[in-house]
């Protein structure tokens, strides 16, 4: 598991989304998820939906509005070096698909493995880390 939502403006097209969602499965895959374990949602908002500080925390430039705001869901207990690593690929793939890493936000939320199903009643398997 890591189930991203990406919460961005309106204005992005379905080539820029298949875009972004394949840069953001490569990080995930590179961060040693499996390549089968693919969940996304993009959330588009109008412009005047989605506003941030543009320089917050002492950012080298202001953010553009190709603003990309990353929730990644988690199971309770993910190491933090397992987190590190997939915000570096994320920002690597994100940088090869176009984005600027200034507008790369993300946000790690973390639930009990007990606490969902990912279809059919069945709770998902105990966590496995490839530790490449």
């Amino acid at each position: 598991m890591p189930i991203f939502t990406v919460t961005m403006k309106s204005s992005r097209s379905a080539h820029e989304k298949d875009r972004l969602s394949r840069a953001i499965h490569a990080a995930s895959i590179a961060a040693g998820y499996p390549e089968d374990d693919f969940f996304q949602r993009f959330l588009a908002l109008d412009p005047g939906d989605l506003r941030v500080d543009p320089l917050y925390p002492d950012l080298p430039k202001p953010r553009t509005d190709q603003l990309l705001l990353i929730e990644v869901l988690l199971s309770t207990g993910t190491q933090i070096s397992r987190k590190k690593k997939l915000v570096v690929d994320l920002v690597e793939k994100l940088a090869e698909a176009g984005v600027d890493a200034n507008d790369i936000m993300v946000f790690f939320v973390e639930t009990d493995r007990t606490s969902g199903s990912f279809g059919g009643g069945l709770f998902a398997p105990p966590i496995a880390f490839d530790a490449r």
